[in-house]
């Protein structure tokens, strides 16, 4: 190698560890001064709503912090005539992580505090019931997608919280039987007692009155969008554990054990919620837009861990520039810094006319959910190869198969690797893999043109077979 690329490989090596070493100040420095409900409040008054409900977002998001939560509840719950921000989706999926937050079991030893604070779970609960009737089917699931998907932007807590609200014996509060494990039961404070008698209270008073009754004569089954199913907590007790979370193996010990033992499907149950723990993915490639008349797309605030950090920086570095330049005009701005630009607005990000890795994978993901089967084809790789996302390769199936819906080549033939080398989460299948390299050859995608060429060259200069002619 010469001395100007072994030059250029030490640039970017700096320029690579220059990032981490940034990034690595950035969440020393948050790490002390998290933002919460007053700063967005302070925000929200001094100089606009909407900067007050980014602030709220990012606090509720990130922290669980319990008064964000119920803020931007109140926020998107307002009938008002004139709030812009209306929207009864996103309200209750706010009112709904209020009242599951781990973070009120805080106040509950103050006794000024215990009466705020259960007025505002009183609160979320009477919104939550209240919505329950007034959305769609539709919106329910859109409910239930949007808090599956906050929560497992929380990492290994996040995943704890779904297992805690999807178990039947914890009666989805964090509290209740653990079948032989009485000990975990028992290793519970007395701070989290309390808060378990308390929001028992709370919501016992939700599961009667005309809401209730409203929602009998409509045929919802639920008073919650989360329904309660033990599979569903293995699923989400494995990937805690998987993610070395040290209270996990607990969980899934007294659970597994009373699943296992509680029907003739025990076992089939058990064994199921492993291999979905292996499989999970979230219902969304990031937080939905919205859809209320301020115009203010939702942020995603999920937190940007090391490894999120890590696949970002691949993206700078790895990321073809004409991917992100296809996947900004298919989405119908000019690829030029000020098509640029005006992508960046519509994000509420800063326009600068230059993407950022953030801004090119939001780029691609944006394009392929759209359709472009260019950009399906690339996020599929991108997954595969943990660019600019988290290494997948049961969602790189997904997005490989959505592009090769659209006969589109190098997808076909991405599937046939896939399944010819079979990783993590892929059941390897051969037949299934010649298939898909046979159709990517037939699509005209030129790599796999080419081998299956030789190979028909080959067979042709070899020795001739009974019947060939």
């Amino acid at each position: 190698m010469s001395g100007k690329s072994l030059g250029a490989v030490a640039g970017l090596r700096r320029f690579v560890i220059a990032i981490f070493a940034g990034a690595a100040s950035l969440a020393c420095v948050n790490s002390g001064a998290i933002a919460d409900f007053t700063d967005g409040a302070i925000a929200a008054k001094r100089i606009s709503e909407e900067t007050g409900i980014r602030i709220w977002r990012k606090a509720a998001w990130q922290d669980d912090d319990f008064l964000s939560e119920t803020q931007l509840g109140d926020t998107y719950a307002s009938e008002n005539g004139d709030n812009k921000f209306y929207d009864p989706v996103e309200a209750y999926v706010w009112y709904f992580l209020a009242s599951h937050s781990n973070r009120i079991a805080e106040h509950i030893g103050d006794g000024a505090a215990r009466r705020a604070i259960s007025n505002d779970v009183h609160r979320a609960l009477w919104h939550q019931n209240k919505l329950m009737v007034l959305l769609t089917a539709d919106e329910r699931q859109e409910a239930r997608n949007r808090i599956i998907y906050i929560l497992s932007c929380r990492g290994a807590d996040g995943f704890m919280q779904l297992g805690r609200i999807h178990s039947t014996g914890m009666n989805g509060n964090g509290g209740g039987d653990y079948g032989d494990s009485p000990e975990t039961y028992g290793a519970l404070s007395d701070v989290s007692r309390s808060y378990n008698s308390f929001h028992d209270r709370a919501e016992r008073e939700f599961n009667y009155g005309r809401e209730a009754q409203a929602r009998q004569m409509m045929g919802i089954a639920s008073n919650s969008v989360i329904v309660p199913n033990d599979g569903e907590a293995l699923t989400y007790f494995h990937i805690a554990d998987a993610m070395g979370h040290p209270l996990a193996k607990e969980y899934l010990r007294g659970l597994d054990h009373g699943v296992r033992r509680s029907s003739p499907l025990g076992n089939r149950i058990g064994d199921e919620a492993i291999k979905k723990a292996g499989t999970w993915s979230p219902p969304f490639e990031y937080y939905p837009a919205g859809s209320n008349s301020s115009g203010v797309p939702y942020t995603d605030e999920c937190y940007a861990t090391i490894d999120r950090q890590r696949a970002l920086v691949l993206a700078v570095t790895q990321m073809p520039a004409h991917a992100a330049e296809h996947a900004v005009s298919f989405l119908g701005w000019p690829a030029t810094a000020q098509g640029v630009q005006r992508f960046q607005s519509s994000l509420v990000d800063t326009p600068t006319g230059r993407l950022t890795a953030a801004e090119t994978v939001r780029a691609i993901q944006m394009a392929a959910i759209r359709g472009d089967a260019s950009s399906q084809n690339t996020l599929g790789v991108m997954y595969a190869h943990g660019i600019g996302v988290l290494r997948n390769f049961v969602r790189a199936e997904y997005w490989f198969k959505k592009a090769a819906d659209q006969r589109f080549g190098a997808a076909l033939y991405h599937l046939g690797v896939l399944y010819k080398a079979g990783p993590e989460g892929i059941h390897q299948d051969l037949s299934k893999a010649n298939d898909y390299f046979t159709a990517s050859a037939l699509a005209g995608f030129r790599p796999t043109m080419n081998q299956l060429g030789d190979l028909l060259n080959a067979a042709a200069s070899g020795p001739s077979r009974p019947g060939q002619h």
